[in-house]
């Protein structure tokens, strides 16, 4: 086999020619390289979004909007309760208070556990990782106030005896509940607006279809009462307002 033994330089410029190009075609490995590695965080990324979205639109975004659309009949509820404390007859409290069935939700957040736990997070740059967590930072606090409401509901439906009279604790107690769980249901209702909302800034919009057949489910069990969202208006928490004091609730905007 012949081998070919490397040339003499005759000169500075052949040998910083030939660093030249040895210079260039690292630089070009490793521009190669980077670009690769790019295409690679970018198909993470992109599988993570997806992920998200999904989770967003089709998991957590219908159970907001659902409450959302009854918070006002929960609210009405509560609220004849509350205030027929001493009026209504014990048989017409009876009913109430075991008529009152708020939906119990999971507020899931898989997709965006998994984001934490790997690199993604890292190569989505800031401003775009802020825009996601908006949404999912207030689903903990959502599963922990819908198993409150859960239990003080379950309270509220043992409050009056199931014969007889109510006693002034009993009718008390009942009170107590039924404030407590408009509170739940007020937190609740904000708190959806705010996950639509964000949920929508980042594409995760609930489908028409979804929203057409909640809607419908919804006046079928509540009635009239039920208010349909409007997507333009701005969440009540999100109001310069909301910085000074508790404002009140308009269901439906």
């Amino acid at each position: 086999m012949e081998i070919h033994k490397p040339k003499p330089f005759h000169n500075v410029r052949e040998f910083l020619g030939e660093i030249g190009i040895i210079v260039i075609g690292v630089l070009i490995a490793l521009g190669a390289e980077q670009f690769i590695d790019a295409m690679h965080w970018r198909e993470k990324i992109d599988r993570s979004e997806a992920a998200m979205r999904l989770e967003l639109a089709e998991d957590d975004g219908p159970q907001a909007f659902g409450r959302v659309i009854v918070a006002g009949c929960l609210d009405a509820q509560l609220k004849r309760i509350h205030d027929g404390i001493g009026s209504a007859s014990a048989a017409q409290l009876r009913q109430w208070t075991t008529d009152y069935s708020p939906p119990f939700r999971i507020w899931d957040s898989e997709a965006w556990q998994t984001v934490l736990a790997s690199d993604v997070g890292s190569h989505m740059g800031p401003d775009r990782l802020v825009q996601w967590s908006s949404p999912y930072r207030l689903m903990p606090a959502m599963t922990d106030s819908n198993v409150r409401e859960r239990d003080l509901a379950a309270e509220l439906r043992e409050g009056v005896p199931a014969t007889g009279e109510p006693s002034p604790i009993d009718l008390q107690n009942v009170r107590r509940l039924s404030g407590q769980l408009r509170a739940i249901n007020w937190m609740l209702y904000r708190s959806s607006q705010l996950v639509l909302s964000r949920a929508r800034a980042v594409a995760a919009t609930v489908p028409e279809t979804a929203q057409r057949d909640l809607f419908a489910e919804a006046k079928t069990m509540y009635g009239s009462c039920v208010a349909r969202p409007d997507p333009r208006a701005t969440p009540i928490a999100q109001t310069l307002g909301a910085n000074l004091r508790l404002l009140p609730l308009r269901f439906g905007n």
